[in-house]
């Protein structure tokens, strides 16, 4: 029987469906579809291309390597690893706008019990989180799983280490030999003495060893814990028992502060534990740790070491890990000579080192009175020893030495009124430290970078304490633990050692701090138990794409909630408010009346490059009583500065009542006379801790009374501000800015409502607490009048307008639940359409309709769920929704069509549009590069794009009938010069065993308007030319565009296949230019096939066929 042959179109309008078996694809469904767009209807086009955008800065300078890109107004705003920069269209470059990390912390809670936890320590080892502390007098671990956050013991007892009597201290963890190391000064009576214990957590965890020692320093039998070995006395006459712990690739090393000679003495366990003899590292250059000490394993195996000796000299040395001096010691900086400060002496010190070669030094220095500008004199000076707090004492300053050209550089004071909290660490291509606040309602910790900005955030008002202090007293009766005031530190309270800064991955990192718990006391005399807290420092770049607009700023997501307002990037509103103002009696007679009481409140404020003014949250205390019985010219005010901040221009606004008032008025002049708040406001000195205002303003009288002025922003119930806190996730919703992604991870902040010209404000009072249905939050994001609630696995919104700014009429509705069995795993694919919102979950894309239905629209795209998304975005200009991605194509969704595509040579670490223009930073082997679509280009930064179109298995009949397909025929328009590589796949092996390459100019005619003909020249050669054609071609068509017309293609091309029999045939074509052909190539409109079939099916081999028996 003849076959009958037969036309088989293949319709293009179609995009790619993966869902479906290849084998079973519908006639002429696509299984791979690359760098297509979807312009017509039936029609394949190619995308459009990319130029890469200057990475130039003011003056020539080069950017750091671009790893987000933001809009701001309509500008774009390059994002690298610890800088933003806005562009100048004018000058073609770029402008540093401000310091800016991408690191959040995640928090836990490891102990808050009815004890205090001191003398905190953490390790990890083997993907285990490990804490070693004092609790009760006893020497405690809690250790968790690094993957699953469970405890594998939890506040556990380190046995046969003394307690009750003997007191502990000091200790200090490595990891070391497949073991824990644990180092512990016991003090029995007057003598400290240095010990060291082991623990096999590997050998518990798997083999099951007891929570029981041994009689030998390595863990043995049954036991986990090997026996205690005293290394040493520790010196503590003078000094205060410092040691610290190193473990090394092939050596545990034990640095302490000797007994007998009071210098800096070396011991080690080698891998056989056996303990060596000390070593005395440094011979005569003596670097005795008699206030600090501080040791640093290198990446070359040395040890760098820091120390603070009897002098208050920092010293700082290296050596081998055998205890050999590698760099004689050097002098950092004797804290004793610094000016500007009232500075005496040193009691914490680490360094960090990026290359073995350039090493920063911090260290921890006190002052014996708080530095403090008196605006009346308009000088500088110590204050009162009675005016010192946890808050106004302690700074951090910093020095580089230099080791290939042994020089030293004092870089100052970076931090004022903060104290160090754990080891320097480096990470990528910066040092940090973590520091501490303390203070009796803002106690909180901060990661810095070494230049002394703030980039995280951590137990925001818990934190604490100042290591080795107690907690501030209701009454202060004490204010300052540490110091006390008569040149003997340490009187009262011992500084505890910092505990190091584990490394988890490239990108994380490990801090153990306290926490805030219990209270404890009377009325007059109350205090807080300290817990543990652990906060894992997240520095990789998930967040960079995490920003929002709102209050004419650019908000971005972070350790600290950072806001650009086109001039430069700071902090949104300010780190914390003003502490303590202290009031005591000025002098003269006539404003202040005997026997009444004045109460003061001060707040910071900054006026925005959009001109809206952001005000701090105000101190406590400040309130002042006459005793005697006459009156008073003025009252001296002293109002804390704001040392941590990236603002310049910060204001102290002060604030009164009147005589036994409740309304706070701005007061006026200073008794300087030169000093009016109304034109002349106070500026924070932030080089100062205090500063001293004489107010003089009169309550009622005069031409400048007190109730004529401005009053303070709380006026009638309105909500104090409070500090942002840390996130990750942002967003803006019904005039609001959001945030989640908090050290609670089931927690949403939100602002108070925006204000015209006021900044974004925040109260901790506005905040809900959603279910634990569903995990974690991951996204948020506005849809019509609903905040949509992203979860791990399950989705809410909220609906409502919420709370004024008084904090009343909250009509938010609880949270409602969407879906309790989709969520959103990735927060940036969340995209907002005109058909509702796209976002990626566990299960592949969906989409949240703008009527809250589901719809599984990532179906035909499952072979690409594996893949890591990075950003979404909404394209209105094409009908596209393109999910970029960081380790493969760009995938695309035509929503006024509904399909897929791909886009190649596209990865990416973020995106954004500004106006209809599609940014995106481009992933490549040398570098990040930041790239810019090109509406009229068909190239990516000048390499051209290929289009390649793959079918499924296409059969007209049915699935493995036995077919003969003659020919193809191909139709589309020709537009620049290319060529097309064919390829078969016959009987469903995906091998491509039959290709052809054609060069379509030999299949394509070219008919141009007002064409003479063709001329033939003496010599014989053709020639072409056209009307209005400046010169035409020799030799060969033309395909320039010639005056008053354009080019006609009749793009049609035949190919016959080689082997025509089979079951089943898979095309592949694909377009290829060479250099210098970057045009656009061909659209192409249909595909047709010329087939036949006997309706029989397809004969197969005979080893193949079996039967029945």
């Amino acid at each position: 029987m003849p076959l009958q042959k037969q036309n088989v179109p293949l319709s293009l309008n179609q995009g790619i469906n993966t869902k479906i078996d290849p084998k079973q694809l519908p006639l002429g469904s696509f299984s791979n579809l690359e760098n297509i767009n979807f312009d017509k209807e039936a029609e394949f086009n190619k995308r459009f291309g990319y130029d890469e955008v200057s990475s130039q800065g003011i003056g020539g300078t080069a950017l750091q390597s671009v790893t987000g890109i933001a809009n701001f107004k309509d500008q774009p705003v390059w994002i690298s690893k610890d800088q933003i920069y806005s562009y100048s269209s004018a000058a073609n470059a770029w402008v540093s706008e401000g310091s800016y990390d991408s690191v959040v912390p995640k928090s836990k809670v490891i102990v808050q019990n009815g004890f205090e936890q001191q003398d905190l320590n953490c390790a990890f080892f083997n993907n285990y989180q490990v804490f070693a502390y004092i609790s009760n007098s006893e020497l405690k671990l809690s250790i968790l799983d690094g993957d699953s956050d469970s405890y594998v013991l939890h506040d556990q007892t380190v046995p046969d280490v003394p307690s009750g009597t003997t007191t502990l201290s000091r200790v200090r963890m490595a990891a070391f030999n497949g073991q824990i190391s644990l180092t512990y000064a016991e003090l029995s009576g007057t003598t400290y003495s240095l010990q060291l214990k082991q623990f096999d957590l590997e050998g518990y965890i798997k083999t099951g060893l007891t929570l029981t020692s041994g009689t030998t320093l390595a863990p043995n039998g049954t036991n986990a814990f090997g026996a205690a070995q005293a290394v040493s006395d520790l010196e503590s006459t003078t000094g205060d028992a410092l040691h610290d712990l190193v473990g090394g690739d092939a050596f545990l090393a034990i640095c302490y502060h000797d007994d007998s000679s009071n210098d800096l003495r070396v011991k080690t366990v080698n891998e056989s534990w056996s303990l060596s003899g000390a070593s005395d590292p440094f011979g005569a250059s003596s670097i005795a740790p008699q206030y600090a000490l501080d040791c640093v394993k290198l990446s070359d195996g040395k040890i760098a070491v820091t120390t603070v000796d009897s002098n208050d000299v920092v010293n700082f040395a290296v050596m081998t890990g055998g205890g050999v001096q590698n760099l004689a010691p050097v002098v950092i900086e004797d804290v004793t000579t610094v000016s500007g400060t009232a500075v005496t002496t040193a009691r914490n010190v680490t360094c960090a080192t990026l290359d073995n070669i350039s090493f920063e030094v911090f260290y921890q220095c006190y002052q014996t009175a708080p530095w403090t500008y008196t605006i009346a004199t308009g000088t500088g000076a110590a204050g009162a020893t009675a005016n010192g707090y946890t808050w106004n004492l302690p700074l951090i300053r910093k020095a580089t030495h230099n080791r290939s050209t042994s020089t030293t550089t004092v870089d100052g004071t970076i931090a004022r009124g903060v104290g160090l909290a754990s080891k320097a660490f480096s990470q990528d291509i910066n040092n940090y430290i973590n520091v501490i606040r303390e203070s009796k309602l803002h106690a909180t910790y901060f990661t810095m970078k070494s230049d002394g900005t703030v980039q995280a955030k951590i137990s925001q008002g818990v934190a604490g304490p100042l290591l080795g202090t107690p907690r501030v007293r209701a009454n202060d009766s004490t204010a300052f633990y540490n110091y006390d005031g008569s040149g003997n530190p340490n009187a009262v309270y011992r500084i505890a050692s910092l505990s190091p800064i584990p490394q988890i991955t490239s990108e994380k990192y490990l801090f153990v701090g306290g926490i805030q718990g219990k209270i404890v006391g009377d009325v007059s005399n109350f205090y807080s138990l300290y817990g543990i807290n652990s906060s894992i420092l997240n520095f990789s770049n998930e967040i960079t794409n995490q920003t929002a607009s709102i209050g004419d700023n650019l908000h971005f997501a972070g350790g600290q909630l950072k806001a650009y307002d086109g001039n430069v990037l700071t902090e949104e509103n300010f780190n914390y408010p003003p502490d303590n103002l202290i009031v005591t009696d000025g002098t003269g007679t006539g404003v202040f009346d005997e026997q009444k009481t004045y109460s003061y409140r001060a707040i910071y404020s900054w006026t925005d490059a959009q001109g809206n003014i952001h005000r701090s949250g105000f101190n406590e205390g400040g309130i002042w009583t006459s005793t005697g019985t006459s009156t008073l010219a003025n009252l001296v005010v002293q109002i804390p500065t704001l040392p941590l901040t990236q603002k310049s221009n910060v204001y102290l606004e002060l604030y009164r009542t009147a005589a036994s008032g409740t309304v706070f008025y701005k007061t006026d002049s200073d008794s300087s006379a030169t000093q009016d708040q109304t034109f002349n406001p106070i500026l924070n000195y932030s080089g100062y801790d205090m500063i001293q205002f004489n107010d003089i303003t009169p309550d009622s009288t005069g031409t400048a009374p007190l109730s004529a002025n401005e009053i303070i922003y709380t006026t009638g119930g309105v909500l104090e501000n409070i500090s942002p806190p840390s996130c990750s996730i942002i967003g803006s919703f019904k005039n609001r800015l959001f945030l989640a992604g908090l050290e609670d991870k089931l927690e949403l902040r939100y602002s108070k409502l925006l204000s015209e010209n006021v900044g974004v404000e925040f109260n901790d009072s506005l905040s809900i607490l959603t279910s634990q249905v569903g995990g974690d939050i991951v996204a948020l994001k506005g849809m019509d009048d609903k905040l949509i609630i992203f979860k791990e696995n399950a989705i809410f919104y909220l609906s409502g307008d919420g709370p004024n700014n008084l904090g009343q009429q909250d009509n938010f509705t609880e949270p409602q639940l969407v879906s309790s069995d989709v969520g959103c795993s990735v927060k940036n694919s969340v995209v907002l359409t005109p058909q509702g919102l796209f976002f990626k979950s566990s299960k592949g894309i969906y989409l949240l309709t703008r009527s809250i239905g589901l719809q599984y629209v990532g179906a035909p795209m499952e072979d690409f769920n594996h893949l890591t998304i990075v950003k979404a975005e909404l394209v209105a200009k094409s009908n596209e929704v393109r999910f970029l991605t960081s380790d493969g194509p760009c995938l695309v969704y035509n929503y006024f069509r509904g399909f897929w595509t791909t886009y190649t040579n596209h990865r990416g670490e973020a995106s954004v549009m500004i106006g209809d223009i599609y940014y995106y930073v481009h992933k490549s082997g040398g570098g990040n590069k930041l790239y810019k679509q090109n509406y009229n280009s068909y190239t990516d930064n000048n390499t051209p794009i290929p289009m390649i179109i793959e079918t499924g298995w296409m059969n007209p009949v049915a699935a493995q009938s036995a077919i003969r397909v003659y020919r193809m025929l191909l139709l589309g328009d020709y537009f620049t010069p290319h060529r097309l590589k064919i390829s078969v796949a016959y009987d469903y092996n995906d091998d491509y065993v039959e290709s052809s390459l054609v060069d379509v100019t030999d299949y394509t005619e070219v008919y141009e308007y007002g064409d003479p003909g063709v001329s033939m020249s003496s010599t014989g050669t053709m020639t072409k030319g056209f009307y209005g054609d400046p010169g035409g071609t020799t030799g060969s068509y033309t395909t320039a565009i010639a005056f008053g017309g354009k080019n006609v293609m009749q793009y049609q091309i035949r190919v016959d296949f080689k082997k025509q029999k089979c079951e089943a045939m898979r095309l592949k074509i694909e377009t290829v230019q060479q250099a210098g052909q970057n045009g656009r190539g061909v659209n192409l409109s249909q595909l047709l096939f010329v087939a036949g079939s006997r309706g029989t099916e397809y004969k197969i081999k005979q080893s193949r066929i079996f039967k029945t028996t």
